[in-house]
């Protein structure tokens, strides 16, 4: 399930105005959506810190170590956008 499920998901438990299975399905795909999301990122980072820290400054004398995993996002979400 990708972003269209999940909002699609979140949309049809609005739609539903009462308490019915596709509501409760809706709310729960969205939420299953957002945690992986979530997960998904602390895993990039931590493991993205970990990688930096010990194999790039190794490699390369011109960067400096990832201090917190916000310097790792800050890199990936900068690589998102020069690669799309």
């Amino acid at each position: 399930m990708g972003v269209t499920g999940a909002v699609q998901g979140l949309v049809q438990g609005f739609a539903n105005p009462e308490n019915s299975k596709e509501k409760k399905e809706g709310y729960i795909a969205f939420v299953t959506f957002l945690l992986t999301f979530i997960i998904s990122l602390l895993i990039l980072s931590l493991i993205g810190q970990f990688l930096w820290n010990s194999s790039i400054v190794e490699l390369f004398t011109c960067v400096r170590p990832a201090k917190s995993v916000w310097n790792i996002l800050g890199l990936f979400l900068f690589a998102t956008l020069l690669l799309s």
